[in-house]
This record gives C-alpha cells, structure tokens and sequence, in this order.
C-alpha cells in the first residue's frame, strides 16, 4: 500500500511541474507574439515610403 501511495504522489508532484511548465511556455509566447505585433503596428507607417 505504501508504494502506490509513492508513486501515486509522485505522479501529482509531476503532473503539478508539466501544468506550470506549460503555464510558463504559454504566457511567454503570449507577450512575445504581442510585442511582434506592437513593433510591427509602430513601423507600419513607413511601409510606403520603401525605408524598410
């Protein structure tokens, strides 16, 4: 009984990681999708003019 209880919270304590590993992934592309976005709106205005 004592090595299904083991494993059993070794298996939570590894699902907890994964959870806040993907958390993590998640609001790091978040703000990185978001800031490309903000520097694409902030040079828009030269698209015309053929400066970049």
């Amino acid at each position: 009984m004592a090595k299904k209880s083991k494993r059993s919270s070794l298996l939570g304590l590894l699902l907890a990681v994964v959870t806040i590993a993907v958390a993590v992934a998640g609001i790091v592309y978040a703000i990185s999708t978001r800031r490309r976005h903000v520097d694409d709106a902030k040079w828009s205005d030269y698209d015309e003019c053929g400066m970049i």
